[in-house]
């Protein structure tokens, strides 16, 4: 009969396994790649000058006049590869991960090979519908539907990632109602804006879990997780025109508490079999719980600049910043009852630490209309600063710095269409992490590329 001590071990480790995260994150709500001016020029927070206003500044909406829609999306195809460093599990008689994945480690300590996403998506789409309601000098209302986040990802069953992540997707959709008004004379050089609605978040993920206890227990589960919420969502901002030509632009999107509501099913891994002795101890692992998780969902802020030198240049900057610091921790709240000398064998809620910092982002661009014809067109680059430290960082939410550029172009037909086609290309800065503190621990080479079209109708009756 197996002694307490064995039990223990293999309960730390399905411990370990519960409490890491499942799903890709995309380090939260930071994809907002919507709008041509965003897309294209990279820089949109003063003038943003179409609907998608209604995220990245509301004040900007005071200005699109008469009855609109918007109809707008990106799609995204992403070249991403890491190499992940082989780990030794602690203490005499324990497996190490070279005892139950078959990969080669080479002489630098990594797994041979690169590993590649099996298959990848992601997708901004975004609905909008505006009217000043006759009013040329009142307020502009919205309602708008929008997806800043929709990406996912998997991952070959048969690397050795399939203990951190296996498959996983992460969805934010916001519904809101937004209105902006020009001020009257003689503060009529400002414009307010705000939105008020609701965000949905969902989170769903699969990795495989081995035990990697004493010699005799070797047995490999499958772990799927899933969880959503709903939360109200609300941004406001404001723009104030400096000089004619120069406008500049300030807007804030409030964060949230998000605890995410579902479930958590341990199985047998694909092709695996209990072993014998893992089975007598019948801890009753497999099976379908409830769980809960949460995590902070950074507050944001925004300033831009938009300076129209002539009719036909206009530069642009924007710096945003994300309050990640409040991520320290993500927790999972759960009803698995397995107990041990009547104490939960188990931790409630299981903690993983995060230690998120500030994150920011620096963009700029130009937009230029060299012919007398309404034909524009747009380019921009832009650098993105991660928030999470390199010992926290997991292949999961693969969150690195990254640099890209834009180009764009946007045409105007009969004055009542407006049709923009954008491109973007980020290249994910090569990440190396050598201090994880996770289980198991991530230490590998991270890096890749990620390119967008998106393309966007605006109509004006």
């Amino acid at each position: 009969m197996p002694n307490i001590f064995s039990r223990q071990v293999i309960l730390s480790w399905v411990l370990i396994g519960l409490a890491a995260p499942l799903a890709a994150q995309a380090g939260g709500f930071t994809i907002i790649e919507m709008g041509a001016k965003k897309t294209g020029m990279m820089a949109g927070i003063a003038k943003p000058d179409d609907l998608s206003a209604v995220y990245h500044n509301p004040a900007g909406l005071a200005d699109l006049h008469g009855t609109r829609l918007h109809l707008s999306s990106g799609f995204s195809f992403v070249h991403a590869e890491v190499r992940l460093k082989a780990w030794e599990q602690g203490g005499e008689g324990f497996y190490g991960a070279e005892d139950y994945i078959d990969t080669p480690i080479g002489d630098d300590g990594y797994y041979e090979g690169i590993i590649k996403p099996t298959k990848y998506f992601g997708a901004m789409p975004m609905f909008v519908a505006s009217s000043d309601f006759g009013w040329e000098d009142g307020p502009v209302w919205a309602f708008s539907f929008y997806v800043p986040d929709f990406i996912g990802a998997f991952l070959p069953e048969d690397a050795p990632t399939r203990y951190v992540v296996v498959e996983g997707y992460f969805v934010a959709a916001v519904s809101s109602i937004t209105c902006a008004y020009r001020l009257p004379d003689p503060v009529d050089w400002i414009t307010v804006g705000a939105s008020l609605g609701v965000i949905y978040v969902r989170i769903e993920g699969k990795k495989w879990l081995n035990l990697q206890s004493l010699a005799e227990y070797n047995t490999d589960f499958l772990i799927s997780q899933v969880g959503e919420d709903y939360r109200p969502f609300y941004n406001f901002g404001v723009t104030v025109d400096i000089l004619p030509e120069l406008t500049v632009g300030l807007a804030f999107i409030g964060g949230a508490d998000v605890s995410l509501k579902g479930r958590l099913e341990i199985d047998l891994a694909p092709g695996t079999e209990m072993d014998p002795i893992l089975e007598s101890l019948d801890l009753g692992l497999e099976g379908a719980y409830d769980m809960t998780q949460t995590m902070k969902v950074p507050a944001g802020l925004g300033l831009g600049v938009n300076w129209e030198i002539i009719p036909e240049l206009e530069l642009a900057f924007d710096f945003r910043y994300w309050f990640y610091g409040v991520f320290e921790t993500q927790n999972i709240y759960h009803n698995i009852d397995i107990e041990l000398l009547g104490e939960p064998a188990i931790e409630n809620p299981m903690v993983t630490r995060k230690d998120y910092e500030g994150s920011w982002t620096i963009s700029a661009g130009v937009l230029v209309k060299p012919f007398e014809f309404p034909l524009e067109f747009m380019g921009g680059g832009t650098y993105d600063h991660s928030p999470a430290p390199n010992k926290t960082r997991s292949l999961e939410t693969p969150t690195v710095n990254l640099a890209g550029f834009g180009l764009g172009t946007r045409y105007t037909l009969l004055d009542m269409w407006r049709l923009s086609v954008t491109y973007y290309h980020y290249w994910y800065l090569k990440s190396e992490i050598s201090n994880s503190i996770l289980e198991p621990p991530q230490n590998s080479i991270f890096q890749g590329t990620v390119d967008t079209f998106s393309i966007q109708v605006e109509v004006v009756f």
